[in-house]
């Protein structure tokens, strides 16, 4: 498991005085740059290996500015040239929200799909997860 806390900023709240949904997204994101970089060590925008497929958040519990909030992130499936990220929000020790996102290797040269090499592949397994 990757984890990764950080601190509600004010501007990310609403005026129903919770987090916006939008935030998590970018928190969820900025928690997969451990795993952007197995792929990209220097996270070299011009050669960028992976594209979005797909991303889906469950809402639990409302999140508040009060208290930091945890992106706690594991693999949960690995196929071929694609893999699932999954991820939980926790603040206060309550789980607020949980996501995945799927993630292809990508090649825009020949605009395809390709194969994970089995470097990259090992060090997913290190983070993987069993989901019900």
């Amino acid at each position: 498991m990757l984890s990764i806390e950080f601190d509600v900023r004010f501007y990310e709240t609403d005026a129903l005085q919770h987090v916006s949904n939008t935030a998590l997204v970018g928190w969820f994101e900025t928690a997969r740059l451990p795993i952007f970089k197995y792929f990209t060590p220097k996270l070299d925008l011009s050669n960028w290996p992976l594209i979005l497929a797909n991303y889906n958040v469950d809402f639990l519990e409302q999140i508040y500015l009060a208290d930091p909030v945890e992106v706690k992130t594991w693999i949960s499936r690995i196929g071929n040239s694609s893999f699932i990220v999954y991820q939980e929000l926790w603040q206060s020790s309550v789980k607020k929200a949980k996501g995945t996102t799927t993630l292809v290797r990508f090649d825009y040269e020949s605009k395809k799909s390709v194969r994970i090499p089995n470097d990259i592949r090992a060090k997913l397994e290190e983070h993987k997860i069993e989901l019900e």
